[in-house]
């Protein structure tokens, strides 16, 4: 079998491959015994029809169509042992050259190559997390709201009080599935506050003089920058029924109230403990924070080399998030590309920045694991298992049951890796310590050993 093989860039290659001419006939016959076994001719049990008379029933090009599903993938197969390729992920059979003889030409991506460049030179200044005296204040106010007691009253409402609502909003003209409905609630409480932005945006001024037992239609037109895409620049209208009026009166800030609170002595002991809580989600957030500009840093300072199929998954993956997201809006993808009057491909083409930064970080991160000699075992994946099971009590022995396989685990394996990835990256950062395993492999030459599968976002 006569093979070429070309460099086309981007981590890609071209194979060309001539077939031997009896590799094709056997592939024909075998190829044309397949077609007879599938529809009766007569004379001949299934499969046993002479060669000639299957051509003559289907034609040549039908019979030749059926041995290269076949073929295909057998001459490949043997081009990369021949040409001692190790393909990143399957190729394409992009074209037939020529018939005699017959020639096919592949695309084969090979594995990515990462340079992360000075990584280890990345030095990020540490945030101090710190809880001010208003936040503390501010979540003492809130809970103080939460004990406010209510009381039904005859008259209109005003700022504070608290107004029991029947709302139903209705689209004014329907979305592409043929649905208007946003909201059927019954006995809704809706606080009259600027603040208060359900069922829209500034509904404390139609709130403001409703009593009990009146109605009121609040119409309302959704920004462009609503969060519910398939709503920007709809028009809906709001019909509000007040079902009851109720004041709201607090109670002052004492010790017997902080007590009622929850396990607090008093006062002093409630804004102590909740200044603590504050700390520990700031210094998750800033935890966090640190994290991702590391990640950003380390990200920005690599260089790539990635064959296109590995954008082309991500994109996969993201149209896939994207119709979820739907589905949960009661809309499917068909629906949204006719809303927004744009095609598949002009999505995906909106989409791929993001891609590429995924497959990016994704790269970085897996190859910082291979620099560092990181590794899972399966006992931390057993581990990781019992985490997420845990606290599902009834439903564990289901979510287990999805994870415990092959695949599941590879998945839980990979997220695992990537968080060591990014423990060992923070602590680069901070100046710790490297690891001897990292520092020989520096001392490689790009190229002196393959690049290994790259964990995925």
């Amino acid at each position: 079998m006569k093979i070429e093989k070309q460099d086309l860039g981007d981590r890609q290659i071209q194979l060309t491959v001539e077939v031997p001419d009896d590799q094709l006939n056997a592939a024909m016959q075998s190829a044309a015994r397949r077609m007879s076994s599938r529809t009766k001719i007569a004379g001949f049990r299934p499969g046993k029809a002479p060669y000639k008379l299957v051509v003559q029933r289907y034609g040549e090009e039908a019979v030749f169509e059926e041995a290269l599903d076949t073929l295909g993938q057998e001459v490949y197969r043997r081009a990369l042992d021949e040409s001692t390729v190790e393909p990143f992920a399957p190729g394409a059979l992009n074209e037939i050259v020529s018939r005699q003889p017959l020639t096919l030409r592949y695309t084969v991506p090979l594995p990515p190559d990462v340079d992360l460049g000075a990584y280890k030179d990345i030095r990020i200044a540490p945030v101090t997390p710190a809880v001010t005296d208003d936040a503390v204040d501010l979540m003492v106010e809130e809970l103080r709201q939460r004990r406010a007691i209510m009381e039904a009253v005859q008259r209109p409402a005003a700022d504070s009080d608290v107004i029991i609502l029947d709302v139903k909003g209705s689209l004014e003209q329907p979305l592409e599935n043929g649905e208007t409905g946003l909201v059927d609630e019954k006995a809704v409480s809706v606080l009259v506050e600027e603040r208060t932005n359900w069922p829209t945006p500034g509904i404390a001024t139609h709130l403001r003089g409703m009593a009990a037992g009146d109605d009121k239609d609040v119409e309302h037109t959704f920004p462009e920058g609503y969060s519910t895409e398939v709503l920007r620049g709809r028009r809906a209208t709001f019909h509000l029924h007040c079902v009851e009026v109720r004041s709201r009166t607090l109670p002052g800030m004492t010790d017997e109230l902080a007590r009622e609170m929850g396990d607090f002595s008093d006062v002093m002991d409630l804004k102590v403990k909740i200044r603590k809580e504050l700390m520990q989600q700031a210094a998750r957030e800033t935890e966090s924070g640190y994290a991702q500009q590391a990640i950003d840093t380390l990200v920005s300072g690599a260089t790539y080399q990635y064959p296109p199929i590995m954008v082309h998954d991500e994109l996969d993956q993201l149209m896939r998030d994207l119709d979820r997201r739907l589905q949960g809006q009661r809309l499917s993808l068909a629906d949204y590309l006719k809303i927004e009057k744009k095609t598949e491909d002009e999505v995906r083409k909106e989409l791929e920045p993001r891609a590429i930064e995924r497959v990016k970080r994704a790269l970085a991160l897996g190859k910082l694991a291979e620099v560092a000699d990181l590794e899972v075992d399966e006992t931390e994946v057993d581990g990781e298992l019992d985490r997420l099971t845990l606290a599902l009590h009834a439903s564990k022995d289901t979510m287990r049951k999805a994870l415990d396989n092959p695949s599941g685990r590879r998945t839980l394996a990979l997220d695992l890796l990537t968080e060591k990835a990014i423990r060992h990256l923070v602590a680069i950062a901070r100046g710790e310590a490297e690891t001897p395993a990292e520092t020989a492999a520096q001392d490689l030459h790009p190229g002196d050993s393959p690049a290994a599968d790259q964990p995925q976002e």
